[in-house]
């Protein structure tokens, strides 16, 4: 990175060095926060009522709160966060926001314990149809009349207004994974997943004035020099809680080009919704995202979704980094690595626990993985 670069990193490095630093200082100053623990959950909603919406990541740290009540062979980003929240590292909360998605965090938002209301919110199993439309639709006004009843009537002008600001930051983020993707050497992986992290950690009307700059200069600095050599890799999972996944990763002798993560790109590479009105608007959005595995969608296939990734990215290879317990995204992994396997492209799957940090054992596994593309030393 260069200088400019390196200082305009600096706030979204600060904002996960401490990742609920902001939500606090909020929650002090009066403004209450919304806890998010799916990235389906609307957060326009909340932030139209004046909300402040972080995603809780859970903790790195021991679980046994968690385990006096769920069952240990749950995820185990399900376990760290109720541990956390039992043990009232979540107290800046005004709100928690579950989406029903599988059914272990509906357990956890079942155990949920504490003075804050638990909010669910529930998408069609399906995600294509009319029948989906209004199903979601009816979901978003009954989570909109549950959000008036604590903070006030929320207007229109003001979800549009929202809703606009969360579509213009989606377009940008999409425009940091594209100068990534065409000269991953402007920032490491590691880097990017600051940035990807921090955003769901600030307001977006905090997030954007710092993110456009940073995009500006990255674009005029598109022709630097790219590390030759390293491989293109491809990181693919459900949850990944800490930017150390992605630097143990990178340690192995290669640069994460992009990632099909519920935490990354999944959250903004979204087509342009068309409607008018504001739920109408989220409706769309929410839907027409490539859908997380616990969903169905007519047509889509995360096995030549992820072959077309991988070959969209110029990816030497795919790093699967699995959740161990993850049931949803485990029912889909022999699918997708048969598929990269048909298309001539190698994958390895390593299995990490959310609430640790990673282990040197990834780091090993990657760079022995490596060497099979002819990168190891």
């Amino acid at each position: 990175m260069t200088d400019r670069t390196t200082l305009l990193m600096e706030p979204f490095a600060a904002v996960c060095a401490d990742y609920y630093a902001t939500a606090r200082k909020a929650a002090a100053a009066g403004r209450p926060v919304a806890g998010f623990f799916c990235s389906y959950s609307p957060q326009e909603i909340f932030h139209a009522a004046g909300y402040l919406p972080v995603r809780v990541f859970g903790h790195c740290g021991e679980t046994g709160r968690a385990d006096e009540v769920l069952q240990p062979y749950a995820c185990s980003f399900a376990r760290s966060a109720l541990h956390a929240s039992r043990s009232g590292e979540y107290d800046f909360l005004s709100v928690a926001v579950f989406a029903h998605t599988c059914d272990t965090m509906q357990n956890v938002a079942d155990l949920w314990r504490g003075p804050v209301p638990v909010m669910i919110t529930s998408l069609p199993s399906r995600l294509e149809g009319a029948a989906a439309r209004r199903y979601f639709r009816a979901d978003l006004e009954r989570i909109r009349g549950m959000v008036e009843q604590l903070a006030g009537p929320v207007s229109d002008a003001a979800l549009l207004a929202s809703v606009r600001l969360h579509l213009a930051h989606q377009t940008a983020m999409r425009r940091l994974y594209a100068l990534r993707r065409m000269n991953p050497g402007l920032l490491s992986g590691a880097e990017a997943f600051r940035v990807v992290l921090s955003s769901m950690l600030m307001d977006k009307a905090d997030h954007l004035p710092l993110l456009e700059p940073l995009l500006d200069t990255l674009a005029q600095e598109a022709e630097a020099p790219y590390a030759a050599g390293l491989p293109r890799i491809l990181v693919a999972g459900s949850m990944c809680q800490q930017c150390d996944f992605a630097d143990a990763i990178e340690r192995a002798g290669c640069v994460i080009v992009d990632d099909d993560l519920c935490v990354g790109s999944r959250s903004f590479e979204l087509p342009d919704a068309r409607a008018e009105d504001p739920l109408d608007l989220i409706m769309e959005n929410y839907l027409s995202r490539r859908p997380c595995p616990a969903f169905h969608k007519p047509g889509h296939d995360p096995g030549p979704q992820l072959v077309e990734m991988a070959r969209n990215t110029n990816a030497d290879g795919v790093v699967f980094l699995m959740t161990s317990f993850c049931d949803p995204m485990a029912f889909d992994h022999p699918r997708a690595e048969k598929c990269l396997a048909d298309a001539g492209i190698p994958s390895v799957t390593v299995f990490v626990e959310q609430h640790q940090a990673p282990p040197e054992q990834l780091t090993t596994r990657v760079a022995a993985f490596l060497e099979t593309l002819g990168a190891g030393a």
